[in-house]
C-alpha cells in the first residue's frame, strides 16, 4: 500500500496482554509503533497459551507491526531514555492498569511538559475511577462484569460459557484507537495535548447497551417508579426481547427474523419489510403465504405465526444452505447463512475477502483486519518482533545514543546486558 495513511505518526506503547491491540490497529495503518517492555521476559502476554516456533500466538498477532524495545522503567536510567523517546513522539499508550505510569513519574502531566502536543491513551480493565479501579483482571472479566457472559450449569455448578468470545478486551483497544486518531487531529490543529481514557469493562458494557438499558428501566418500572412503559417496551424490542422467557420469548416466537434448518445447517431469514417477505414468497413459489400474510410494510417480525413458522420449517429443509444463500442473492431476499463457531473459515465468501494473514511473515494463520484503504487490506507488513528485537535499534537511530551511552544504560540494567 502507498502512502498509509498513519505514516509518519510515532507511538510509543507501555503495554500488556490485550490493550496492545491499540497499538495493532495503529500499525496496520502505518503508525510507527514501538512498545518499550521489561527486560527479561517482556510483555507477559509472550506466554500466553501454547508456543509455536518460541512465540505465542497473541504476541503474533497484538505486536504485528511494531518494534520492540527493552526498558527497566523502574530505573532513572531507563525513565531518563523513555523520556527522550516520548520527547519525538505523537502518542503513549499505557496499557496496564491505569495510574501505572504516573507511579514512575511518566504519567500524562508530567509527560505533557516535555511533549506540549502528546496524545496520552490510559487502556485499561476497570478504568481510573470506581471501586473496582485496582481490581486485578482481564480476559473473560470483562464481559463477566457486562453481562455478556453469563454462567453455565454443569453437574450443578456455575461454570464459565463454552466457546465464548471475548468483547470488552477487544472492543476497548478497538475504542481506544478511535479515541487517540481524534485527538492527535486536535493536537495537530491546536498544539494542545489530550488525555484518552477506556476501560475494556466499560467497552463491554457499552457493547452490552441495550440489554442493559432495559433491564434497568425494567427495575425502575418495578419499583413503581412512574416511568414511560412505552420506553420499557422500546428498549426490549432493541435489546432483542431481553429477559423474556417461554411464552413472551420474542426471540424463539419470531418468524420473519428467523433461524431455519436447511438440509446441511441452518440459515437466517431477514424478510421483515415487505419487499423482502414478497420477494421471498415469489421466489419459492408460494406467494400464497404473502396474500395470507402480507404484514405491515417495515419491521414485521409476525411474532407468534406458528402456523407460518411450522411451514418455513418444511420448505426451508428442501434445501441446502448454500442454495438458499444462491437463492436469497438472486431474488433479493435479506438473509445469511449460519455458521458454528470458527466454521466461518469454509465459508466462499471468507475466502473471496482474503481474510488471511500471510503465514510466511507472521508464522501463523491469522485473521486480518476488516480496514481497507484504496482497495487494499490495512494490514502492518512485518511480523510482530522478538522482545527487545529492536533496542540498539531505537536508541542509535531514533534517539541518536553514541556506543558510549548506550554501554552506560548497560551497565545501569536500564537496558539488556548484551544486544538483542
Amino acid at each position: 500500500m502507498q502512502g498509509q495513511p498513519l505514516s509518519g505518526l510515532r507511538v510509543v506503547e507501555v503495554a500488556m496482554f490485550a490493550p496492545d491491540a491499540t497499538g495493532m490497529h495503529l500499525a496496520d495503518l502505518g503508525a510507527e509503533v514501538i512498545k518499550v517492555e521489561e527486560p527479561g521476559l517482556g510483555d507477559p502476554a509472550r506466554l500466553l497459551g501454547v508456543p509455536f516456533r518460541g512465540e505465542s500466538s497473541a504476541t503474533r498477532r497484538g505486536n504485528r507491526g511494531k518494534t520492540s524495545l527493552m526498558l527497566d522503567l523502574r530505573s532513572a536510567a531507563g525513565q531518563a531514555v523513555f523520556r527522550d523517546l516520548v520527547h519525538t513522539a505523537d502518542v503513549v499508550v499505557e496499557g496496564m492498569r491505569a495510574g501505572a505510569l504516573d507511579r514512575r513519574g511518566l504519567g500524562y502531566e508530567a509527560l505533557r511538559k516535555i511533549n506540549p502536543r502528546l496524545v496520552f491513551a490510559s487502556v485499561s480493565g476497570w478504568g481510573s475511577s470506581g471501586p473496582y479501579r485496582n481490581l486485578g483482571s482481564h480476559g473473560l472479566a470483562f464481559d463477566a462484569f457486562a453481562g455478556l457472559a453469563p454462567p453455565r450449569r454443569v453437574d450443578g455448578r456455575a461454570a464459565r460459557p463454552i466457546g465464548h468470545v471475548w468483547q470488552g478486551l477487544e472492543a476497548g483497544p478497538l475504542y481506544a484507537a478511535l479515541g487517540i486518531l481524534a485527538c492527535v487531529l486536535r493536537a495537530r490543529a491546536t498544539g494542545e495535548s489530550c488525555q484518552v481514557e477506556v476501560s475494556q469493562a466499560d467497552a463491554a458494557a457499552a457493547w452490552n447497551g441495550w440489554r442493559i438499558a432495559h433491564d434497568a428501566e425494567a427495575a425502575r418500572v418495578g419499583a413503581g417508579d412512574r416511568s414511560d412503559r412505552e420506553a420499557l417496551l422500546a428498549l426490549e424490542s432493541a435489546a432483542e426481547g431481553a429477559g423474556q422467557t417461554g411464552e413472551r420469548d420474542l426471540t424463539a416466537r419470531d418468524v420473519r427474523y428467523q433461524y431455519y434448518d436447511a438440509s446441511d445447517g441452518p440459515v437466517l431469514l431477514m424478510a421483515t419489510e415487505t419487499r423482502f417477505w414478497k420477494n421471498f414468497c415469489e421466489a419459492i413459489g408460494r406467494l400464497d403465504l404473502f396474500e395470507r400474510w402480507p404484514g405491515r410494510p417495515h419491521a414485521d417480525h409476525d411474532y407468534g405465526n406458528e402456523v407460518l413458522r411450522d411451514e418455513l420449517c418444511r420448505i426451508f429443509a428442501l434445501r441446502t444452505q448454500a442454495e438458499w444463500i444462491a437463492l436469497f442473492i438472486e431474488a433479493d431476499v435479506a438473509g445469511a447463512p449460519v455458521h458454528q463457531g470458527g466454521e466461518t473459515h469454509g465459508d466462499p465468501h471468507f475466502e473471496a475477502r482474503d481474510l488471511w494473514l500471510d503465514e510466511r511473515v507472521h508464522g501463523l494463520r491469522l485473521v486480518a483486519p476488516p480496514i481497507r484503504i484504496d482497495g487494499e487490506r490495512a494490514i502492518a507488513a512485518r511480523r510482530s518482533p522478538r522482545g527487545g528485537e529492536h533496542t540498539e535499534h531505537v536508541l542509535r537511530e531514533i534517539l541518536g545514543y553514541d556506543d558510549e551511552r548506550i554501554a552506560r544504560l548497560r551497565r545501569a540494567g536500564a537496558i539488556p546486558g548484551e544486544p538483542t
